[in-house]
C-alpha cells in the first residue's frame, strides 16, 4: 500500500471562492487517492488553540501545503515544503499562486452589460487588493473602448469599518446617473451595494444593475432581488493545484508561478434583468414584471395597472424599445425561473406549477415548450 501525501489546506470555508477551491482538490483526490488532510479543526472544538495553528501544521509534518494567506505565513514558508498559496492581496513572486485572470474577469463583466444598452457604468472595489485594480483596469478599458466613461467607488478597508460602508456607498449612488450598470468585484460587496440602494428607493435592477463575482450561492440567492454573479472556475483551479501539489512531493517538478483561472460564465439572477431603457413607465412595468412573474400567475392587464398607461400606449412603447410584447416579457421572466427549478430543486414540475401559481396546472409543460422548445422533463435530463 503506498503512502500517503500529507497535505495541509488552510482555506477560509467560509467564502464560496475557497469552498470551490476545496472541492476541487476533493476531486482530485477522489479519483487519485494521493492525500491524508489536515484541515482546521472548528473552532468549538479547540477555542483556545486558534493561536496555535502554525505549530500545530509544523508538528504535524506536512509533505505540501495549500494556504491563503494568514498569520504567521512565512512560518510555513520556512519549513521547505512544496507550498501553494491562494493570495488575496497580491502573487507572491518567490512562490506558487493560485491567481485567476482577473481581466478577463472584468472584461467579461464589461461585455456582458454593453448589449442591454447601458450607458451608465460604475465599478464597486477594493482600493489596495491587486486582484480588485486588475478588474477595474480591464472593466474600464474596455467601457471607455465602447465609447462611455465608468464611475469608481474603491473600499478603504484600513481608513472604513464594512458595517459603515452602505452609508458611504448611499452617498456615492445618490451622485450616479441612472439606469446604472455597477460591477462589483465581490458578491460580499454586491450585497451592501443593495442595501445602500435600498435606503434610496433606488430599484434594482431598473434603475440599478448589479453584477458581482465569486458566485457564492448562499450570498446570491439570499439575496433579494437575487444578485448576478461571475463564476471563476474556481473548483478547476483547486484540481489543477492538487494535481500541481503531488507532482511536486512525489516528482520534486516544482509549478510555474502562477496556477491560473479564466472565468467561465455571468450567472444571470434578478440584479440583471432589465434592459437600460430611458422609459420610466417601461422601467416600472419591467420591474413589476422582474418581481411578480417569478411567483404569481400575472396578465398584462395586471401590468398594465402598475403604469400610468393605456395598455395600447404601454404595448407600444414595449415594441418601440424592447422588440417584444408585454406577454413576451412575462413569459421570458416565468420560464426562466422553471429553468432555474428544473435545474436547482428536486420539485416535480407539478410542485413547480403550485410554486409559481399557474392558474391551470396542467398548462406548465405546454407553456414551457412553447418558449423553450422543449419539455420541462427534457430540459432537467440535461443537467442530470
Amino acid at each position: 500500500m503506498k503512502t500517503k501525501q500529507k497535505v495541509a489546506v488552510l482555506l477560509d470555508a467560509s467564502r464560496a471562492y475557497d469552498r470551490d477551491i476545496l472541492t476541487g482538490i476533493a476531486d482530485f483526490n477522489k479519483i487519485h487517492d494521493k492525500f491524508l488532510f489536515f484541515f482546521f479543526s472548528p473552532k468549538f472544538i479547540h477555542a483556545d488553540h486558534q493561536h496555535r495553528l502554525i505549530e500545530r501544521v509544523k508538528a504535524w509534518k506536512p509533505d505540501g501545503i495549500i494556504t491563503r494567506e494568514m498569520d504567521g505565513l512565512k512560518q510555513l514558508f520556512r519549513l521547505k515544503v512544496p507550498l501553494i498559496i491562494l493570495p488575496h492581496t497580491s502573487p507572491y513572486v518567490e512562490q506558487v499562486n493560485v491567481w485567476g485572470d482577473n481581466y478577463a474577469v472584468g472584461d467579461l463583466a464589461a461585455a456582458y452589460f454593453i448589449p442591454k444598452g447601458y450607458s451608465n457604468f460604475a465599478f464597486l472595489g477594493f482600493k489596495d487588493f491587486k486582484w480588485s485594480q486588475e478588474r477595474e483596469a480591464a472593466y474600464v478599458k474596455y467601457i471607455e473602448n465602447a465609447g462611455y466613461g465608468v464611475h469608481s467607488f474603491n473600499f478603504d478597508n484600513t481608513h472604513l469599518l464594512w458595517e459603515d460602508l452602505p452609508g458611504k456607498l448611499a452617498k456615492w449612488l445618490a451622485r450616479l446617473p441612472r439606469p446604472c450598470a455597477v460591477f462589483s468585484v465581490t458578491d460580499e460587496l454586491s450585497t451592501q451595494l443593495l442595501e445602500a440602494a435600498k435606503t434610496l428607493g433606488i430599484r434594482v435592477p431598473d434603475d440599478l444593475s448589479i453584477l458581482g463575482a465569486d458566485n457564492d450561492e448562499m450570498i446570491c440567492e439570499i439575496s433579494s432581488p437575487t444578485l448576478s454573479s461571475i463564476d471563476h472556475n474556481a473548483r478547476l483551479a483547486g484540481t489543477q493545484a492538487a494535481m500541481a501539489l503531488s507532482r511536486w512531493i512525489e516528482f520534486k517538478e516544482r509549478p510555474p508561478g502562477i496556477i491560473g483561472m479564466k472565468p467561465t460564465a455571468v450567472i444571470a439572477r434578478n440584479s440583471t434583468n432589465a434592459m437600460a431603457v430611458n422609459d420610466e413607465q417601461v422601467r416600472v412595468a419591467l420591474h413589476y414584471i422582474a418581481n411578480a412573474a417569478p411567483v404569481k400567475d400575472i396578465t398584462v392587464l395586471d401590468v398594465v395597472k402598475a403604469t400610468t398607461l393605456s395598455r395600447r400606449a404601454l404595448e407600444k412603447r414595449f415594441h418601440l424599445l424592447l422588440q417584444s410584447s408585454i406577454l413576451e416579457e412575462i413569459k421570458k421572466v416565468r420560464v426562466e425561473r422553471i429553468k432555474y427549478l428544473l435545474e436547482h430543486s428536486r420539485f416535480t414540475v407539478q410542485q413547480i406549477a403550485c410554486e409559481m401559481n399557474f392558474r391551470n396546472l396542467d398548462n406548465i409543460t405546454r407553456y414551457f415548450r412553447g418558449y423553450a422548445g422543449i419539455t420541462p422533463k427534457i430540459y432537467r435530463s440535461r443537467f442530470k
